[in-house]
């Protein structure tokens, strides 16, 4: 039979649930709300660039001057 490994030591799991316990509050079994994650509703990310599969520029992030 084998073992499981623990998510949080470096061990075989014991199964004291641990790993299960709210990081908020400690009485409280993991729902998986995500409030200790401080998750925004949104996020923003700037591309540098766009490139293919073989590494070529298709798309750089600055913008093109009007002509």
């Amino acid at each position: 039979m084998e073992t499981q490994k623990c998510v949080l030591y470096d061990r075989d799991c014991i199964g004291c649930m641990e790993c299960e316990t709210c990081d908020l509050d400690l009485n409280k079994i993991c729902d998986n709300c995500g409030k200790c994650l401080d998750i925004k509703d949104f996020a923003t990310i700037k591309i540098d660039g766009i490139y293919d599969a073989e590494g070529r520029v298709i798309s750089s992030g600055r913008k093109r001057k009007k002509r």
